[in-house]
């Protein structure tokens, strides 16, 4: 039955949702229809208005049209399928007058896009143009001439007057489509041809394979020699057609790689090797080599002569064993087809050539291939050969007096690479290579002497240069020999400056750029390998002592811009690339020095130090001496290290005299460079490091030798502060110290004053109270001397530079000085009286002292600190000692005595006066000071009584302070509220509930009083807001949960009523009650419900009701107000009955719900009421059929359907008897 239900509900859905689409059909073809009508009745006007034109005679005679003028276009509308057409009749030409009349063309036009737009061809004048007509066409022609004219002597035209002609569209057949058609026809055509010679092409191919598999390798290979034969014989053949000789030159190509490749085959591959005598098989693939080169020689084109060359060299590539004759037959391949280009100038063949060698001579070597000693020499020549004979190619007469040839000139860089990658590979290990290397050195060197008198000034430079590297490595070489490496270094660098200065002389622009990047690149060099040597990562095999090679690297690279400074035509003979002015070679002798230094590290004790100090004088005579950026690089950075060092060595080192030695020769160097003061013409940074070295210096030597003289180790630090001070004003005077450093001597004194302090504070502790009060009087006297030492000198400029805003700083520094003495000396407990008093004098000292001025906000500062303190001493009263109160009071009545002082000083500033702050503060004070000593359910009334107090102060005794204070203060009060109501959760006393309640009570209290003065009433509403909230929360935290939702009920009408009244401006407060009533209801009272709270619910329900009735009552009317009234009631008590009741019954009370609601649609006319009734109603019945008539007791469910049914007909009745109050809705 209830199967049966459910298919009856899904049917009349389906139904209901047809007859819409059905709906939506009608209306659709309704609209198609007015619009055929508009679109008709426009067309009758538009014919209505042709006719009009043919009566009255506006078609005017016009002269003939030639011949080559277009006939007219008429536009048509797309969606018009059909156009009718008008039939006119043509009479004789002798009926009329000999003139030629031609109609004017009458255009029709619509709205189309332009691909609709189709010319009508002219008709004939025996043509008739048939047109289908509607009946409105025909009447119009009914009324028409019967006869239209139209005569023309030579043609006789008809204009046809239509008003849209048919839609015309020209087929364009694609590019692709006749790429079909013509393949087609070729095939068609062609098919037999084209079948067979892929048939033939099919069959040699097996034949091949067959034969080749069935034969001797023997004839295999007479099989590839054949084909060889047959490509390169093509070529005599194809060479006939003027067209087809490249081809032929192509197989030709073919057949000689062919041949090479059976050649190679007959002794190298398996399957084709019919030769098993080496001599016998290099010599066959030397045939073939042979053959290829003869192949690409006759030719006459670099490209086939380089393509035979390089497959000769990859197929001796390939050859699995590598012997000797490989290597010499590959030599001698590419020898031979360099010499075959000797009449030629084939840069790019050279290039290919040398490229493909040294290929075949890495992959020979990497193969692991061992050749004996003479073997190597036989390599070694074979590689000469090659590379003599590309050195020669590029001394022919081709290349006199030419420019710069890019790719001749990276032919010959590469041979030479070939040509040193084939020494060093095939090197024997004899110690006579030097000789070697230096005899081709020269020879170069020779060579690219012709080059430069052949005017080939790009060979010149290359063979220059490679002649340096020559020489270069025959230098390198002497390791051979067991010179040390640092000395081959050396001798290596001396090679570079000569060449350098050489090139440099004779003007050679372009080497001199190459061999100034080479002393770049050697004094990198240079400096990585005597570090690697200092550090012991290389083993040197010298024979001479680092140290001494240090020295002579030194003296080499110093000689440099020695001499170019001597000698001023040499000045930028080793210029640094980023700066001209600056030697390469000085700063290689700057890292000489500092490995100098680093190697004598290893001396007695700290004595290296004595070499620092003679380089830094070294430096400092030849930047004296010369005056050049590089002498004066090397001066500053020696500077820096003597600085650097010497103090690292005296603050690590024991006490000894070193001490002072160090000293003396750091302050000697020092002052040497003090008088030489400029660098890079600013005259800052050398006095700024000495002032630095300086006084670390002394620093170092105060902690290293008074640190067991506590008092006077303090006064050393103050005393160097005050020769930093001393210093100052004797430069000042003198006018010969920059201001910056001016500047640096006054941070200094800043700096010891810093230090002296902290030292100070450190050692307290071990003073008694007098030391302590005695170091104290002492600082504060030399800091209170600097702060006021203007007032003590005379005859003082009054512009002094910045040290106004430097000095104020001492003011700090005595406070700092005057709170130590306090700390260290009071107890706790009298210490809030002395920041106090001290806040109060230091406020005088800013009224008497214009040096004094930063005492405002010190004086400020300390009074909040002695604020702090009084707290901090409550807090710490466990014994509520009486001394404490004292001492608080005396303090809180100096802090007083300095509000007055404060306000009734006419001279702050008013952007300054911070008077108002005041105020604030002492109350936070009061506040900490009610928390503190007052027990928690307290603190809410008593701070509620604060907030009220200072309404008043504010109010009546206008004192500066801004209204917030007194929110504040209750939202402090509101929140300790509910903090106790937390900490007492559903746990408060009668007490406590009197207390609570009486801080809610002052609350309102305050609101009310804070309302009339309250000018915002948007914060009037947020007051309100704030008092309900606190009380909800007391409430939720402290009721038991079936009174809960009572309250929130209770508290909506409260506030209900209040907003009638106009007493609240809040007007949605007790609508969020009333939501939370409902919530409550509907998802937490089903937790806690029992029997014998039914009547709290009851009266729930009453109070719900009665809100939704004054609600009607009072409350204005807005959008959806039935909606958000009724619905949350609706869900609440519906989920309340479904999570509290039986199961069984549910669907009975969800059915008076539905019931109820649709009674409440028909009394407020919300027609969405009936909707959600009848959602409700769908889900009864699903609920009845699926598990009601399933699960449910026998006599439950009877009682279940029948009063369901019951409802269902009131339902049934009440909406058709009040349907036209939801129609008239």
């Amino acid at each position: 039955m209830g199967f049966a239900l459910l298919l009856l509900f899904i049917f009349v859905l389906v139904l209901y949702l047809k007859t819409s689409d059905l709906k939506k059909d009608v209306k659709n073809t309704s609209s198609d229809i007015n619009k055929l009508k508009k679109e008709n009745n426009s067309l009758k006007k538009e014919l209505e208005s042709l006719k009009l034109k043919l009566e009255n005679g506006f078609i005017t005679p016009t002269p003939s049209i030639p011949e080559t003028e277009k006939p007219f276009e008429v536009t048509q509308e797309q969606k018009i399928e059909s156009v009718s057409r008008i039939d006119i009749e043509f009479v004789p030409s002798d009926t009329i007058e000999e003139k030629q009349i031609v109609p004017e063309p009458i255009n029709i036009t619509t709205e189309v896009t332009p691909e609709f737009v189709t010319p009508i061809i002219p008709a004939t004048p025996d043509e008739k143009i048939e047109v289908t007509s509607t009946e409105t066409d025909q009447e119009v022609l009914s009324t028409k001439p019967p006869v239209i004219n139209k005569i023309v002597e030579e043609e006789k035209e008809t204009v046809p007057f239509t008003k849209e002609p048919i839609k015309e569209e020209v087929y364009q057949e694609s590019a692709f489509s006749i790429f079909l058609k013509k393949a087609e026809k070729q095939f068609a055509d062609n098919w037999t041809g084209i079948l067979g010679t892929a048939i033939m092409v099919l069959g040699i191919g097996y034949l091949s394979i067959y034969t080749a598999l069935k034969v001797s390798p023997f004839f295999r290979i007479l099989i590839l020699w054949l084909y060889a034969g047959l490509l390169i014989g093509s070529y005599y053949i194809l060479k006939k057609k003027e067209k087809w000789i490249s081809t032929g030159l192509w197989l030709r190509s073919a057949g000689a790689s062919l041949f090479l490749f059976s050649c190679f085959g007959a002794s190298q591959i398996d399957a084709l090797t019919f030769i098993s005598n080496t001599t016998l098989g290099y010599t066959l693939i030397g045939l073939g080599i042979g053959l290829n080169l003869y192949i690409g020689y006759i030719i006459k084109k670099q490209t086939f002569l380089s393509l035979h060359v390089i497959l000769s060299i990859l197929i001796l590539c390939v050859i699995p064993d590598k012997l000797l004759i490989t290597f010499l037959l590959a030599a001698i391949t590419a020898t031979i087809g360099i010499i075959l280009s000797y009449k030629e100038k084939w840069e790019y063949h050279l290039l290919i050539v040398i490229i493909g060698f040294v290929i075949f001579d890495i992959w020979f070597n990497a193969q692991g291939t061992k050749l004996t000693t003479t073997e190597n020499i036989l390599a070694i020549l074979g590689i000469i050969m090659v590379a003599g004979s590309c050195i020669f190619m590029q001394y022919r007469a081709i290349y006199e007096n030419s420019h710069f040839d890019k790719p001749a000139f990276i032919t010959h860089l590469i041979n030479w690479l070939l040509f040193a990658t084939g020494l060093i590979s095939h090197a024997t290990g004899s110690k006579f290579k030097i000789a070697v290397l230096f005899l081709g050195a020269l020879i170069c060197f020779f060579m690219a002497l012709k080059a430069r008198k052949k005017k080939v000034y790009w060979l010149y430079n290359l063979d220059g240069m490679v002649s340096f590297i020559l020489a270069g490595l025959s230098i390198i070489m002497l390791n051979d020999w067991n010179i040390g490496l640092d000395i081959i270094a050396c001798i290596l660098y001396c090679l570079v400056l000569v060449c350098l200065f050489i090139v440099y002389k004779e003007r050679e622009v372009l080497l001199h750029k190459i061999l100034l990047g080479v002393n770049h690149f050697m004094v990198i060099a240079l400096t990585i390998f005597f570090l690697l040597l200092e550090t012991n990562s290389i083993a040197p095999n010298q024979s001479f002592n680092i140290l001494f090679s240090s020295i002579l690297l030194f003296c080499i690279a110093i000689a440099v811009p020695i001499i170019s400074q001597i000698k001023k035509e040499y000045l930028e003979v080793d210029s640094l690339f980023l700066e001209k002015s600056i030697s390469i070679n000085g700063l290689l002798a700057m890292i000489a020095s500092a490995i100098v230094i680093l190697r004598c590290n290893a001396l007695y004790g700290n004595s290296f130090y004595y070499t620092v100090i003679a380089f830094a004088g070294i430096w400092f005579v030849l930047e004296w001496k010369f005056e050049a950026k590089t002498f004066e690089i090397g001066r500053v950075i020696f500077y820096l290290l003597t600085i650097v060092i010497g103090l690292l060595l005296i603050q690590v080192q024991d006490k000894t005299y070193q001490d002072g030695l160090f000293s003396f020769g750091l302050l000697s160097i020092i002052v040497l460079n003090w008088y030489q003061k400029e660098f890079y013409k600013n005259d800052f940074y050398i006095r700024f490091f000495g002032i630095i070295g300086v006084n670390i210096l002394l620093l170092i030597l105060s902690f290293k030798y008074l640190s067991h003289f506590e008092t006077l180790q303090i006064f050393s630090l103050f005393g160097i502060s005050l020769l930093n001070h001393e210093f100052l004003w004797i430069t000042y005077k003198r006018k010969n110290l920059c201001s910056n450093n001016q500047s640096i001597l006054y941070l200094f004194y800043f700096l010891f004053i810093i230090i002296g302090t902290l030292t100070f504070i450190i050692k307290t502790t071990a003073f008694s109270n007098a030391n302590t009060a005695f170091i104290s009087i002492v600082i504060v006297l030399i800091e209170s001397y600097v702060l006021f030492t203007k007032r003590f000198r005379k005859n003082i400029d009054d512009n002094l530079p910045n040290w106004e805003k430097l000095n104020v700083f001492n003011t700090e520094f005595i406070i700092i000085t005057t709170l130590i003495f306090g700390i260290s000396c009071l107890k706790i407990t009298y210490l809030p009286i002395y920041v106090a008093s001290l806040g109060v004098i230091y406020f005088i000292a800013f009224q008497k002292f214009i040096e004094c001025k930063r005492f405002l906000v010190y004086s400020f500062a300390l009074t909040v600190v002695a604020i702090i303190l009084m707290v901090s001493t409550a807090l710490n009263n466990s014994t509520n000692d009486y001394f404490v109160y004292l001492s608080q009071f005396i303090s809180f009545a100096i802090t007083l005595a300095y509000s007055y002082l404060y306000i009734t000083d006419k001279n702050i500033p008013e952007d300054k006066n911070n008077a108002f702050v005041l105020t604030y503060i002492q109350n936070i004070g009061l506040l900490f000071l009610l928390l503190i000593q007052l027990q928690t359910n307290c603190i809410s009334l008593f701070l509620m009584f604060l907030a009220i107090s200072n309404y008043f102060i504010i109010t009546r005794f206008k004192v500066k302070t801004h209204p917030f204070t007194i929110s504040a203060i209750g939202l402090l009060s509101i929140a300790t509220s509910l903090y106790y109501s937390v900490y007492k959760w559903n746990h408060f006393s009668l007490i406590n509930w009197f207390l609570q309640l009486g801080a809610i009570a002052l609350g309102v209290v305050l609101i009310g009083l804070l309302n009339k003065t309250e000018k915002v009433e948007a914060q009037k509403s947020y007051n309100q807001i704030i008092v309900n909230t606190w009380l909800s929360f007391i409430m939720f935290s402290q009721l038991e949960h079936q009174w809960l939702p009572i309250f929130w009920c209770v508290v909506a009408i409260l506030n209900l009523y209040l907003y009638y009244k106009k007493i609240s401006k809040v007007k949605n407060i007790h609508f969020t009650y009333y939501l939370l009533a409902n919530l409550h209801l509907a998802f937490f009272s089903f937790n806690f419900y029992e029997t014998r709270f039914l009547i709290f619910y009851l009266l729930l329900f009453i109070l719900l009701t009665a809100y939704i009735y004054l609600n009607y009552k009072w409350a204005e009317e807005f959008k959806h107000k039935n909606s958000l009234l009724i619905y949350p009631a609706t869900l609440s008590i519906g989920c309340f009955l479904y999570l509290t009741f039986d199961k069984g019954i549910l669907t009975f009370f969800w059915i008076l719900e539905a019931l109820g609601l649709l009674i409440l649609g028909i009394a407020l006319k919300e027609k969405y009421f009936r909707y959600v009734s009848l959602s409700l109603v769908g889900l009864c019945l699903i609920r009845l059929m699926f598990f009601d008539l399933s699960n449910a007791d026998f006599l439950i469910r009877a009682l279940v359907l029948l009063s369901v049914g019951v409802v269902l007909l009131l339902m049934n009745t009440l909406f058709k008897k009040y349907k036209d109050r939801f129609d008239s809705n």
